[in-house]
């Protein structure tokens, strides 16, 4: 069974297959008769605070170097989850990551921006598991939360 796929990084709910390229076709391991077909079983997965503030930082154009310690701190916060990620200690600490990774590039750095921006990815991040709750309880049938 083949599953259309228009996004990014996608994973079927029923098999795991990821998949991380734009308009591929895949087959999925859970269907594999042709008459099977599961349309919106394949879904972008729920981004954390650490990915949200990459996307923020593309923004402005900053991006991980293959040296930085970026995607680490990134995977970090997606582990960690809002919740935590909103602790002041947290924010400080990737505040602290920003700000030496900006000397390391010879950016200017405020504190105050990099919280700013670190709040604004921990919301983002939570309107975004807002968002797939709504749409597996749509899916699921039961009344969305």
């Amino acid at each position: 069974m083949n599953c259309d796929i228009d996004s990014i990084t996608l994973q079927c709910v029923v098999c795991g297959s990821r998949v991380s390229s734009p308009a591929v076709r895949r087959n999925c391991a859970a269907f594999p008769m042709p008459e099977h077909h599961h349309v919106g079983v394949l879904h972008r997965p729920a981004a954390g605070p650490g990915t949200e503030l990459s996307r923020l930082l593309k923004r402005f154009g900053i991006s991980p170097t293959p040296t930085c310690s970026c995607r680490a701190k990134a995977a970090e916060m997606d582990r960690w989850g809002c919740d935590e990620a909103a602790k002041p200690e947290r924010i400080d600490e990737v505040v602290a990551v920003m700000r030496s990774e900006a000397a390391a590039r010879g950016l200017p750095f405020l504190d105050a921006a990099g919280k700013l921006l670190v709040r604004r990815a921990i919301a983002n991040a939570r309107r975004e598991e807002a968002r797939h709750a709504k749409e597996k309880a749509r899916e699921s049938g039961s009344p969305a939360v």
